[in-house]
């Protein structure tokens, strides 16, 4: 079964599809079958029990109940593909 992951950004818009698009990459390098989506924080909130993993900037982190069934993985700089792969890696091998 394929996890379900969410790029989430403050509106929804530009960062949460530039996320998307390097967590594809990476889950696809990985040889891991997964869905991303890219979605505001408030679209993402409401997720938070039907989804596997949430990733974000670190600074919306806290936004997050941690009492759910989505792990939240927390990134500096969202540019950086190196430093999502390495928060990242570690819940999707957990995970799958």
């Amino acid at each position: 079964m394929a996890l379900k992951i969410v790029a989430a950004c403050g509106n929804g818009m530009g960062t949460s599809m530039i996320i998307k698009l390097k967590v594809q990459k990476i889950v696809k390098e990985l040889g891991i079958d997964a869905t991303v989506e890219a979605l505001s924080m408030g679209q993402s909130k409401g997720l938070t029990n039907s989804v596997d993993i949430i990733i974000a900037s670190k600074h919306l982190v806290s936004e997050f109940s941690q009492k759910q069934k989505a792990k939240i993985v927390g990134v500096t700089n969202l540019m950086d593909e190196n430093e999502i792969k390495t928060a990242l890696t570690p819940v999707l091998k957990e995970l799958s």
